[in-house]
């Protein structure tokens, strides 16, 4: 046993293990070495790219530039169109019912003018009676039936508004290209503004102070809903109307009628030049337009 242990912790066996040892540590460096250098290797694999890219040319920008104008561009015009076809809908749509509006106009004056100058025919018989005459019950009779028809009836045109409103308070106007257009229209507006409203404002107030008189000096029914009434129709025979014989009072009544007799003509007078003013701008839209031929 204590020769094992000698020959175990000899020099000479330390002597011949050194090599094995020295050999096993340069292995192991040389492993170490080889292991620094793949990782080194891998590391070199996920280095970032370059950053430093090649200068573009002026052309390129240039290229660049005149592409993203274009599609701009293109998309300005685009928005443009849709914008227009849009306009000429509104137009066209306006045009169709300003012209509808204009039609019943025209076709209702008419009728409003026939009334009013059937007024007019029983001022001028009212006025026809002299006023020292109304003492007399028959002359009484005939003035009364006279005077009951413009009594109980004031007749004034309203247009129909519907699409000059639109145009006012939508800026409708901005969308109608055609400036003849939009001048006619605009004269025909201020000239019922300014004269036909204006004077049948006047119209009415002449009719108010018309039936306040009658009713200080005559007995006057309850005005009749309809025309066509038969009050119209019977005369008072040998019944007194006046309730009073005041001379200063009766003038003032025949004034007044002869005032709502002259406000009125007035007020036709204007009325049938609307009626040609808007004969004359449905003409225009129609040829501007070409709705005669829908």
């Amino acid at each position: 046993m204590s020769e094992e242990k000698n020959i175990e912790h000899s020099p000479e066996n330390i002597h011949d293990a050194e090599p094995e040892n020295i050999q096993s540590a340069t292995s192991s460096k040389e492993l170490e070495t080889s292991n620094i250098k793949l990782e080194s290797d891998n590391m070199e694999v996920h280095h970032h790219p370059d950053l430093h890219h090649r200068k573009k040319k002026w052309k390129e920008y240039f290229l660049q530039f005149l592409m993203i104008f274009l599609a701009v561009t293109m998309g300005f015009f685009a928005e443009s169109f849709r914008e227009r076809l849009v306009n000429n809908d509104k137009e066209h749509h306006y045009m169709e019912s300003l012209i509808k509006d204009l039609k019943k106009d025209t076709a209702e004056m008419m009728e409003v003018v026939s009334l009013q100058n059937y007024f007019i025919k029983k001022m001028d018989s009212s006025l026809s009676i002299h006023v020292e005459r109304l003492t007399d019950i028959n002359a009484q009779d005939t003035f009364y039936h006279h005077f009951v028809y413009f009594y109980s009836w004031v007749y004034t045109f309203f247009r129909h508004d519907n699409t000059i409103t639109q145009l006012k308070n939508a800026g409708g106007f901005s969308v109608i290209r055609n400036m003849s257009v939009v001048d006619s229209i605009g004269e025909l507006n201020l000239f019922y503004d300014q004269q036909v409203k204006y004077n049948g404002d006047f119209y009415n107030d002449f009719w108010k102070k018309l039936v306040d008189l009658g009713t200080q000096l005559m007995k006057m029914p309850e005005p009749p809903v309809l025309l066509t009434d038969r009050l119209f129709e019977i005369y008072p025979y040998h019944v007194e109307v006046f309730t009073c014989y005041d001379h200063p009072l009766l003038e003032q009544l025949y004034s007044s009628i002869r005032n709502e007799k002259g406000t009125l003509l007035v007020y036709m007078n204007n009325e049938i030049k609307y009626r040609d003013q808007a004969i004359s701008l449905m003409s225009l839209i129609n040829k501007q337009y070409h709705l005669e031929n829908e």
